[in-house]
Order: C-alpha cells, then sequence, then structure tokens
C-alpha cells in the first residue's frame, strides 16, 4: 500500500500540476528548469542528400526547402526562450506550444492552420509505469519534434536517412508517419516481454510457487493496465489521422497511417489477451496458495483426529483413583499387563483410523 500512495503521488505530480499560475492568458509559456536543456538538432535530407547539424541558441533556423524535408527534433524542455522562438519561426500556435511544455498530454491529434499538431506515448526503457510525451508538428515540407528526455526509438529512422532509402524520396508527411510508427511499433517489444514473463510464472505456479509469483503478477497486471489506457489513446489519434482530409497528408501516405491504425489494433489484442492470461494466473495462484493451505489444515485435522482417542485413553487412566478403595477403581493398575495393554489399544486405534482415512481419500489428493 504504502508504495502505491507513492506512485500515486509520482503521478499527481507528473501529470496533474500545471506549472502556469492560475488565470494566466492561453498560451503561456513557462518551462520547468529541473528538465533537461533544450538541444536543437536538424537534419534536412532529400535527393541531393541529407545535412545535419545542431543549432546553438542565437543560431538562424533552417527553412524549408523545395524538393527536401527538414525534420528539427527538439530534445528537452528547460528554455522556454528557444521553444517560444521554433514557434515564431514555424508558425506554431501558442496553445499547441503550451502543451508540448505540459507534458501531463494524452495522445491526440489537433489542425492549427498551417500545421497539424500530434501528441504521442513513447515508452522509456527503464519505468516500466512511466511514459514520454513526443509533440509533433507537421507543416509544408518540415517536421518539428519536441521530446522530453534524451534518447528515443528513431535511431532507426534516421540511419533510413542517412542511408537514403525510399524514405529521401517521400515527403514530410511520410516522415511525420515513421515518426509515429517507431513510436507504435516500440509497444511490441515490451508486450513480448511481458508475455515471455507470464510463461516463466505458468512455469513457476506448476513448481508450486504461488506465493511468489502472485507478487509478479500484480506488477504485470499493474503495467498492462497501463500500456492499454496508453494504446487506446493512440487508437483514438491515429483514426483521426486516418479520417481527416488535410492537404498535409496526401491519399499514398494515408495508406500508411491505416496500416499504423492495424498496429494498434494487433496491440489492443495482444494487451486484452495477456491481461486475461494475467487475471486468469491470478486466479490460479490464489487457487494453489488456497489449495496448500488446505493441505496443511487437512493434515493437522486428521493429526488431531488420531491423536484425540488416544488422549482420551491416557486421560482416563491418568486419574487418580485408589484400586484399594474399590475393585471398580481403575484395576487394571494392578494388572501386570496393563501399562502394555493401554499401550497396544493406543495403537490399535491409531493405526485402524490411518487404514480408515486412507480408504476415504483423506491422507491424498
Amino acid at each position: 500500500m504504502a508504495r502505491q500512495s507513492r506512485f500515486l503521488k509520482q503521478l499527481q505530480k507528473k501529470y496533474f500540476h500545471r506549472r502556469t499560475a492560475p488565470g494566466a492568458p492561453p498560451g503561456t509559456l513557462v518551462s520547468d528548469k529541473t528538465k533537461h536543456p533544450t538541444l536543437v538538432r536538424a537534419m534536412t535530407y532529400g535527393k541531393e542528400g541529407t545535412l545535419e547539424n545542431t543549432i546553438s541558441p542565437g543560431d538562424p533556423l533552417p527553412v524549408p526547402q523545395s524538393g527536401q524535408v527538414l525534420w528539427v527534433d527538439v530534445t528537452g524542455l528547460a528554455d522556454a526562450h528557444i521553444i517560444e522562438a521554433i514557434g515564431s519561426a514555424y508558425r506554431l500556435h501558442p496553445l499547441a506550444l503550451e502543451d508540448v511544455l505540459h507534458v501531463h498530454q494524452r495522445s491526440k491529434v489537433e489542425e492549427y492552420d498551417p500545421v497539424l499538431f500530434v501528441v504521442a506515448r513513447m515508452l522509456y526503457e527503464d519505468r516500466p509505469l512511466d511514459s514520454e510525451q513526443v509533440s509533433l508538428f507537421l507543416g509544408e515540407g518540415f517536421v518539428i519534434t519536441f521530446q522530453e528526455d534524451p534518447g528515443d526509438c528513431f535511431n532507426s529512422l534516421r540511419e533510413r536517412i542517412r542511408q537514403g532509402t525510399r524514405i529521401v524520396n517521400k515527403g514530410a508527411d511520410y516522415l511525420a508517419y515513421a515518426l509515429i510508427d517507431s513510436i507504435i511499433d516500440a509497444y511490441f517489444p515490451r508486450l513480448e516481454q511481458i508475455g515471455n514473463f507470464l510463461e516463466e510464472i505458468d512455469t513457476q505456479l506448476i513448481k508450486n510457487r504461488g506465493r511468489h509469483s502472485l507478487n509478479q503478477l500484480h506488477e504485470l497486471r499493474r503495467q498492462l493496465l497501463y500500456l492499454r489506457k496508453l494504446v487506446w489513446q493512440h487508437r483514438e489519434a491515429i483514426s483521426l489521422l486516418v479520417r481527416q482530409e488535410t492537404p498535409l497528408i496526401s491519399q499514398e501516405t494515408h495508406v500508411y497511417f491505416r496500416d499504423t491504425l492495424d498496429h494498434v489494433g494487433q496491440l489492443l489484442d495482444v494487451t486484452e489477451t495477456d491481461r486475461e492470461s494475467c487475471m486468469g494466473l491470478q486466479e490460479l495462484a490464489l487457487a494453489e496458495i488456497g489449495l496448500r493451505t488446505n493441505d496443511v489444515m487437512r493434515v493437522l485435522t486428521l493429526m488431531t483426529t488420531v491423536f484425540m482417542p488416544l488422549t482420551l485413553i491416557a486421560g482416563i487412566y491418568g486419574m487418580n483413583f485408589d484400586p484399594n478403595v474399590s475393585p471398580w477403581n481403575m484395576p487394571e493398575l494392578k494388572w501386570v499387563y496393563g501399562y502394555p495393554f493401554a499401550l497396544g489399544l493406543m495403537s490399535v486405534l491409531g493405526v485402524i483410523m490411518m487404514i480408515f482415512f486412507w480408504m476415504r481419500g483423506w491422507l491424498h489428493r
């Protein structure tokens, strides 16, 4: 419970704390200075080749050229002035820039003429119950991405651009598709890892390790619920991209977005399947724990039942009635075989009861 309480407090701090003062005008940009320093990188590519450079504060921002695609990648949201300058240079709406800095946004698609604004959630590798907001702007001939922290799932895409694959012959809308598709595809390894964990736990349950497996299943179920929420949000956003008619996305690229939507559907299927498997394994683990408890209670009950008549006999012969006073006062005390007789009686009763329990199947499952 304490760990869950700390987790909820972290979520509230991350997602429900707005850094702008109450009553501030819409579009006010206030950054968190504790965030990673803002780094701006630009990649321009086309049939003529690829050019990459890092833009320092004060340097002029690149301008999209005809026949080329410009990708401006911004990492770190600590400097609101740089983000505001980028917004002014590429005519980004202040409300969209405000959403860039407020990283509690859910996945969504909004159109701010003349750009398309997309928010996606990218998974962290080392934080299973957290995700990074990636804000994407699609304009005429350019794509701008904003990330919270260094490290992403776009390295393979950058290599494809450097190697001059078919992506260099496509437009900015295809680059936006490739970025979103990379974020979505990064969910598959996480779900595959969870599926492998579920298989291992299934094997552990066979070895009667239910209590240890129950803790793991609880953690995996939390991860699956979180992933399911993120995937549902992406499904709504990408469905809007597929349905929406905009001059920024060609009909040819719409086909690729439909393929990404199909990937999201597969993620939902896998998530639901794993969640049901997790719930089934939780029930199996609880049943295994209950079964082991019943086994222990059965053994203890049988032992108690066996010793009850023996205790009765021992209690009877432990009473202090003097046989010299009356011949009915425990005459076995003066019998030479009295003690062996009592032990033999108790042994015979114990053996008879054990045979009876065995024949009824109470000594085994």
